[in-house]
Formats: C-alpha cells, structure tokens, sequence
C-alpha cells in the first residue's frame, strides 16, 4: 500500500513532464520530423517568452487573482522599448522606461485589487483597455524596427555556448523564482494567501501587503517578456503579446499544476507547460493544420489537457483526505 501511495504522489508531482514526454512521443510517431533536434531547439525558443509570462502568471493565480492585463502589458512595453531605440536612445535609458511602465502598472493593478478590493477580473480588465488605447498612441507608425546589437545578440537563435541566452536567461529566472517561492518567507507567505486569506490573516500575514508585492513581483516577469520578445524579433508592432501570448501563458500555467483558486503550483511545472504550449503549436504546423484554424485545434487539445488536470486535482483531494 505504501509503494502504491508513493507511486500515485510520484505521478501526481510529475505529470506535466510525463505529460510532456507522452506528447513528443505521440507526435514524434506521427511525424518524425516534429521531434528532430532542429524543431526541438525551435520550440524551446518559441517558449521563452510563454514560460516568462506563465510565471508572472504564476504568482498571480497563486494568490488566487488574475490578470488580464498582462498580454498587453506586453505589447506596450515592447512598442515603448522598440519606439525609443528606434528613436537614438541608448539599451540602458530604454529598458529602464520598459521596467518602470511595467511596475507603475503592476503598482496600478495591486492596489485597486488589494486596498480597493475590486474582483482582480474586472480591474486588469479595464488595465488593459487603458493599455490597448497607450499601445495605439505609442507606436503611431505601426511597426518599430529594433537593431540593437546587443539585443540581436541576446535574443540570437544560435550560440557559441551549450544553450542561447534567451533560454539561459528564463533557467536562471525560473531558478530565481523557484527560490523565491520555496525558500523565502515571501513564497510561504503567497502560497498561505492562495490557500486561505483567512488563516493567512490570523497568522500574522498582510494581505494586501503581499498581494501588491506579487503584481508588483509580477510585472518584473512581465517586463523580462517584452525585453525578450524584442530581441528575438526585430520588427515590434501593436500585435506583439496581446491576448494569444497570455492565454498560452495562462494554459502554461495550469496545464503546470497551477491552481485557478490559488494555493498550489510549481515553477517546474510552469516551464513544462510552456514546452507543452510550443509543442502543440509547432506540431499543428508542422502537420499541415491551416494557419487560421491553428488556434481552435490548439483550443481543443489544451482543454483536453485541462479536463486531465482538473482529474488529478480530484485525485490529490481525495488522496489528502484519505491521509
């Protein structure tokens, strides 16, 4: 009975990357050609900027919240960015305006939900209409053409060393946030919130406090998006991010283990979902699925996916109470 037990919580803990292997295997006896190393490496590539936004997501439903505005706090990061290199401004003054749009809007988002209390759907929902109309304003001439040197070198396909940076760079970050969440008084106090703002109150926790330092934790992660989704394309438009970038990010997210009602996620999980995301994404291509039906087939199978999820949840409750 114990080596059952110790299988069922092996399983449970590890399904997005059994998940993930069970999918390259599948695809991978479709067509071959979807798990060549030259795909694979594309896919993790295309994954980056899901895995940053799925941990910025991450934070967010751990505390039980979500943000809608975190696709087109994207998309104005990035025009703003890309308008001022394009404009003669150096990397540094540039990524420095990116990084303080990101947090006076993440500061924006944390204090209408915690101290105001509005329902956080409703708040990040009129967040980004406010950044719909800002990236309309910004970016007059409709594309940006960004040719930082040090962008293009950061945001390269190839490197000299074992990985590019673009996929060094979401490790260390996952990294960071995998510290942040186990092993600071900050995560145990996030994921307290998440499973009870109630008992979080009784011992001791701000509330608002904490959830106002996750948005504000949570646009930092949206910023390290856009600056990646700028180095890897030079042309940055108004459709850059957006809401197709967040519902990946969102579905990377859960598909991970994240909760929608908080108090339980991994950051592993969140990076296996964002390869799980870019799989299916270049594997619908790569079968020849029409590019404006790409979504609803993705749509299909990640509800699939989900409706797995929500399964094993009801296994871990089950299993909890049984202990």
């Amino acid at each position: 009975m114990i080596n059952q037990r110790s299988l069922l919580r092996w399983g449970l803990d590890f399904a997005p990357l059994l998940l993930l292997a069970l999918l390259l295997v599948i695809f991978g006896g479709v067509d071959s050609r979807i798990v060549s190393v030259n795909n694979l490496n594309i896919i993790v590539l295309q994954a980056t900027s899901v895995a940053l936004l799925g941990l910025a997501m991450f934070w967010i439903l751990l505390v039980g919240e979500i943000d809608l505005s975190a696709g087109n706090l994207v998309s104005f990061s990035a025009v703003t960015m890309g308008t001022l290199l394009s404009s003669g401004y150096g990397l540094v003054p540039s990524l420095a305006v990116g990084l303080f749009s990101c947090l006076f809007f993440g500061l924006i988002n944390g204090l209408m939900v915690a101290i105001l209390k509005l329902p956080s759907f409703i708040a990040t929902l009129v967040t980004t209409l406010i950044l719909q109309g800002a990236t309309l304003m910004v970016a007059k001439t409709g594309t940006i053409l960004v040719l930082n040197p040090l962008l293009r070198r950061f945001g390269a396909f190839t490197s000299a060393y074992i990985l590019p940076p673009t996929v060094l760079f979401v490790i260390i970050i996952a990294a960071l946030c995998w510290w942040l969440a186990k092993r600071t008084a900050f995560g145990l106090k996030t994921y307290a919130i998440g499973s009870s703002a109630e008992r979080a109150v009784l011992a001791g926790i701000s509330v608002r406090g904490q959830k106002v330092c996750v948005f504000l934790v949570s646009s930092v992660l949206v910023f390290f998006t856009a600056t990646v989704v700028i180095a890897r394309i030079p042309v940055v438009n108004p459709n850059v991010g957006g809401i197709s970038l967040l519902l990946d990010a969102i579905a990377a997210a859960v598909i991970g283990g994240t909760s929608l009602f908080g108090g339980r996620g991994m950051v592993a999980g969140v990076i296996c979902g964002a390869l799980i995301i870019s799989l299916l994404t270049a594997a619908l291509r790569i079968l020849g699925i029409d590019p404006s039906s790409l979504d609803l087939y993705k749509g299909l199978i990640i509800i699939c996916i989900l409706l797995l999820d929500q399964g094993l949840s009801l296994i871990r409750q089950k299993r909890k109470q049984a202990v």
